[in-house]
């Protein structure tokens, strides 16, 4: 079921704890300021099949701009499918967003790694990736994987493939690609997933991997984005544009102007996408950052990234699609107490603003990926869950009855069922690297090394069910065909 197209929270059935930055004026103002940036000033086009398509849908093709008229975004937004379930590996339905839970998935693309054993940074390898996602298989509250790293041990050309591959071997969560940059791996992804899932024909019934495409802000779409976003509907892949404007940089230095082009951009990929393949799965999603006027470097951790991503839910909801906004997210590549606090703020600002799937587990710094700071990040989602739910009122939580037993018997509260039956149920959260009170003079530790041990017990323990024979040697046809196609070896 799509999304209500207006008052998302307001229509809506659900106990999750909602909160609104963007008035109905605001948004309204920021939409229509969008339209009038695809219809007055138009895209940066430069892909000589899609100006063909967009002519067709009649758009205004200039030789290096295409405007866009607002009926021909509305045949758009009519012809793309929200991307509302998720399967696993194997073509099972994992879940389906509903709006009453919060999603999360890991960062991409980092190309160093804080090394747990040895400590300090160093780049990352290929089996990074496949030691990441095995942890990430096991951290009960990351919902989606997409490949960490961007590794050094591999050709350039060959990443996105070999990184797809090791994610799929070892994990059975849905899975999204790193986001394409052209359209000639395309191909290759979809057939890996494919065939871990029964076929072409199975994976276009229950996508099992997502794939991402990032526009060039401001509101560029180069031959390869744009041939990237064309190959990924025809595969029948759900697809996620990823446009990052950073505010002051390649964005106005206001919020509101930046989500209004941030929404150009994301109406823009729709309709390439839809004009290449009606009723394509596709998800609004948001990556706006700040840039650091002391410095001129984005930053990752001030509060806009949070704000930004509650505010992308509102616009993203009043489309009836879901929202894949940013998150976890910090400036700083330690992890210490500004690592904290940016965190929190940044997931807990859109998860309470509607957001539907957060980014950024593991992900630190804007360059760098940690496991350590994937346990953290489960911790922190455990903990921003347990405030979406609320203070539930109802005669069982009011607990009239249980008070008036033990105040006049003089009992105590922890004996009772109701105490044992609501603990159980988490009406008080405890974390799960929280330490408790130590036994005698035992140290636990800080939080690094609490979570860098619980990551070492993970990885020696955990085990992803392993994929059949058969289907490992298609995977290994695969890459050895990507080697050949895209390597020309």
């Amino acid at each position: 079921m799509p999304y209500p197209a207006k008052g998302y929270w307001n229509d809506m059935t659900t106990d999750r704890v909602g909160l609104h930055i963007l008035s109905e004026d605001a948004i309204s103002g920021i939409e229509s300021t969008a339209y009038r940036l695809l219809g007055e000033v138009g895209i940066q086009l430069d892909h000589s099949e899609a100006k063909e398509m967009l002519h067709g849908h009649g758009c205004r093709v200039g030789q290096r701009r295409v405007t866009i008229p607002r009926d021909t975004l509305d045949w758009a937004l009519e012809n793309v499918t929200p991307h509302n379930r998720l399967f696993n590996r194997d073509g099972t339905l994992a879940f389906a967003f509903d709006q009453t839970q919060l999603r999360v998935h890991n960062g991409g693309g980092q190309p160093l790694i804080l090394d747990l054993t040895r400590g300090g940074r160093r780049k990352a390898v290929l089996e990074d990736v496949a030691r990441v996602t095995r942890l990430l298989d096991a951290l009960p509250q990351v919902d989606q994987i997409t490949p960490l790293f961007s590794v050094s041990d591999v050709p350039l050309d060959l990443i996105y493939v070999a990184s797809t591959d090791a994610m799929l071997r070892n994990t059975r969560k849905p899975i999204s690609s790193a986001a394409v940059e052209r359209p000639d791996d395309v191909p290759y992804l979809v057939e890996m997933a494919a065939a871990c899932c029964g076929g072409v024909d199975a994976f276009c019934r229950h996508p099992t991997m997502s794939i991402s495409v990032s526009p060039v802000s401001p509101m560029t779409f180069t031959e390869p984005v744009t041939g990237a976003i064309i190959a990924v509907a025809r595969a029948g892949a759900p697809f996620h544009a990823l446009p990052a404007p950073t505010l002051a940089a390649t964005s106005p230095i206001t919020l509101a102007g930046t989500l209004a082009q941030q929404h150009a951009e994301n109406l823009a990929s729709f309709l390439i996408a839809a004009a290449a393949r009606p009723g394509v799965p596709v998800m609004y999603c948001s990556r706006i950052s700040p840039i650091d006027l002391r410095t001129a470097v984005c930053s990752w951790g001030g509060p806009e990234v949070g704000m930004a991503g509650a505010c992308a839910a509102q616009l993203a909801h009043r489309l009836g699609l879901p929202c894949n906004t940013y998150g976890l997210a910090s400036a700083v590549a330690t992890l210490d107490a500004q690592f904290a606090y940016e965190r929190l703020c940044n997931a807990l600002v859109p998860a309470l603003g509607g957001a539907d799937i957060l980014s950024g587990v593991a992900s630190i710094g804007g360059l760098a990926g940690s496991l350590e700071a994937a346990v953290i990040d489960n911790e922190m989602i455990g903990l921003v869950k347990h405030v979406l739910k609320g203070c539930r009122v109802d005669r069982d939580t009011l607990a009239l009855e249980v008070m008036s037993r033990v105040i006049a018997t003089d009992a105590i509260f922890l004996s009772e069922e109701h105490t044992v039956r609501h603990a159980r149920d988490g009406a008080i959260w405890m974390g799960s690297l929280s330490p408790g009170r130590p036994a005698g003079d035992v140290d636990p530790g800080d939080i690094v090394t609490r979570a860098r041990a619980r990551a070492e017990e993970i990885l020696s323990t955990h085990q992803v069910d392993p994929l059949p024979d058969d289907t490992i040697r298609h995977l290994d046809e695969i890459r050895e065909g990507a080697r050949r196609g895209l390597l020309g070896a």
